[in-house]
């Protein structure tokens, strides 16, 4: 008995060894290997973009293998963790301890030298997990081929006028003529001094805006802060590695922008009422009086309002100054007189707001000339148009959630003066409403619901 217990302890510590052994199974890796063009010109550069995930538990030391063809001559390596190795066009990357969750980014640059194809046989595994591995084969054609395409950018500017310190958004344009798909088009965007960027925080430099197929546009928004009263010259250029661009003369766009001052200011304003939360559209409102204290006629006003917050926002700001919000009384206001505006906010509760948090300056006419009907989808059909009980008037539509719509209004039923009521309105549901409460939205308050007249366009 004694040495059948003995055989059976050792029995035993031998399945405890292997139940304590290396572990196997459940590791798991997210792997995207992805090649800066295909097909791409013998001799030029090819960077593979490559992240691997861990989806499952830590990881003491992990490697990404990059098995590349003989014909792809290396030229460098980077990794966000960890270091790599290259011999005879085999890359490894050392990434050492990959915690749950992590995601690593790392590129291969090389430089093809022959036509035909190239491949990177990517593979990621961790000697402890030998049996969760991830692999991937990328192929990427070579050829001496000169691709042709027409690369062209356009240049648009602001609507309206720019004031010092106001957040202006510019747009730039690039477009692909053909005949041949252009890979890795770059945009290089030019600010002149006396700028800020905003979005993007680095507006200056290249953009690499990828593939751009026969026929195909991008469109990009830049938003600054002029800094600086004068003529601004903005510019953008466009081009690609390996592409024979057939016409060079659209390649190169510039705007100039002017930056003026405020006409003049600050005119009056004050509040004249308590906040009050309305059921209708959830907003927080408020009156102001603008006053033109003046001797000459404001062609327009804006009004700034300062010190708020993310949890009291200016609903119905139409712009934005020095990091305040802003609205515009649209129309002229003669010397003496004064007129009231609604603001609306975006807030959880009743908030302080003092007359010193309110500026107002006369400023040129903003343009709210809708756009062409070429510009914008087909009218969306109002379903419902209501006078309700304060005189002011309610529409409705239906709607696609998060989509943008814009609201026309003109006191003619031929719509031949025409103007938008900024700002525009983001979709809550599948049936939106819109108040028509005066300005700062429209120019007056409406008559009543037969003696103004709406479109609603949705926005592309």
């Amino acid at each position: 008995m004694k040495g059948f217990s003995h055989y059976l302890t050792l029995g035993l510590l031998a399945a405890a060894a292997m139940i304590a052994g290396p572990r196997v199974g459940a590791q798991q890796f997210g792997l995207s290997v992805i090649p800066s063009a295909n097909p791409i010109l013998v001799s030029n550069s090819l960077t593979y973009s490559i992240n691997v995930t861990n989806l499952g538990s830590g990881l003491n030391d992990t490697f990404v293998t990059n098995v590349l063809s003989a014909s792809a001559q290396f030229q460098s390596a980077a990794s966000s963790q960890g270091v790599y190795t290259n011999n005879n066009n085999v890359v490894v990357f050392e990434l050492g301890t990959f915690t749950a969750g992590q995601g690593v980014q790392m590129t291969v640059t090389v430089m093809p030298t022959a036509v035909g194809f190239v491949s990177n046989a990517v593979t990621v595994a961790d000697p402890a997990e030998t049996t969760s591995t991830a692999f991937t084969n990328v192929v990427v054609q070579v050829t001496n081929l000169v691709m042709q395409a027409d690369l062209g950018v356009t240049m648009t500017g602001p609507k309206q006028a720019v004031i010092t310190n106001d957040w202006m958004t510019y747009g730039v344009m690039v477009t692909n003529a053909g005949p041949s798909t252009a890979t890795s088009v770059m945009l290089t965007n030019t600010l002149p001094p006396g700028v800020i960027s905003i979005s993007p925080t680095n507006q200056t430099g290249n953009f690499n805006l990828g593939k751009l197929t026969n026929g195909g546009y991008t469109n990009l928004f830049f938003t600054v802060e002029p800094t600086n009263v004068g003529v601004l010259p903005f510019s953008a250029s466009v081009g690609a590695a390996g592409v024979l661009d057939t016409n060079t003369a659209n390649n190169f766009a510039s705007t100039n922008i002017t930056v003026t001052n405020y006409l003049s200011g600050p005119l009056g304003v004050a509040t004249n009422s308590d906040q009050a939360y309305n059921p209708q559209n959830g907003l927080v409102e408020q009156f102001i009086t603008v006053t033109n204290n003046t001797n000459y006629t404001a062609d327009a006003v804006r009004v700034v309002v300062a010190g708020l917050t993310l949890t009291n926002r200016l609903f119905n700001a139409v712009g934005t100054n020095g990091g305040n919000p802003f609205v515009y009384y649209s129309t002229n206001l003669a010397a003496g007189q004064g007129v009231g505006l609604l603001l609306q906010y975006a807030a959880n509760a009743y908030f302080p707001l003092t007359n010193g948090q309110l500026r107002a300056f006369a400023v040129p006419t903003p343009d709210w000339t809708p756009p062409p009907v070429t510009a914008t989808s087909t009218n969306i059909n109002i379903s419902r148009i209501v006078e309700l009980a304060n005189g002011t008037v309610l529409i409705e539509w239906p709607s696609t959630t998060n989509r943008t719509y814009t609201v026309v209004y003109s006191d003619d039923v031929s719509f031949s003066n025409a103007m938008i009521a900024p700002p525009s309105i983001v979709a809550p549901a599948n049936r939106t409403q819109w108040i028509d409460y005066g300005p700062p939205t429209t120019v007056s308050a409406p008559a009543n619901a037969s003696t103004r007249f709406y479109r609603v366009l949705q926005n592309p």
